[in-house]
């Protein structure tokens, strides 16, 4: 089913909730998981390193979050279990190459034993942390923008 979990890092010295929802993209969770981008301020995009089949729905993946997300939103490439490296069907290359084209952010884990997990999620807060400050710096400089006098004449 779809699965919602609260995961709580402490990255940098500051406390960070994240808010993650799995669908295992499942058919019948295609169309509600539109909604969770529109509000997203990052996406993990998981994939299966023993399915060729898990990796080609990543573009799938991929065009409904530019369709649905907000522009420019950070993705998490995430290429699992790592630990079943005897049965790898996706090269690492091929990840590296599609996040390269996309411009994501790209990691290979895996969620049974561990590896590298914590360490994908403590860069992609930090994207997510470096965005959200360049954002709050924008919106500084347009207040602070000199205002001009509105004069009136009697």
């Amino acid at each position: 089913g779809l699965d919602y979990q609260i995961k709580n890092l402490v990255v940098d010295n500051k406390r960070f909730a994240l808010r993650l929802w799995d669908s295992a993209g499942q058919e019948r969770y295609r169309s509600m998981t539109k909604q969770f981008f529109r509000r997203a301020d990052g996406v993990v995009l998981m994939y299966d390193i023993t399915s060729e089949c898990s990796f080609c729905d990543v573009l799938y993946w991929l065009s409904c979050i530019q369709e649905a997300a907000e522009d420019g939103v950070a993705v998490l490439l995430l290429g699992n279990k790592t630990d079943c490296a005897a049965q790898r069907e996706v090269p690492t290359k091929e990840g590296e190459r599609l996040a390269k084209e996309r411009q994501l952010m790209f990691y290979e884990c895996s969620a049974a034993s561990g590896h590298n997990v914590f360490e994908s999620m403590v860069s992609f807060i930090r994207l997510l942390k470096s965005r959200e400050d360049e954002l709050k710096n924008k919106a500084e400089e347009v207040s602070k923008a000199p205002q001009k006098k509105k004069g009136c004449c009697w």
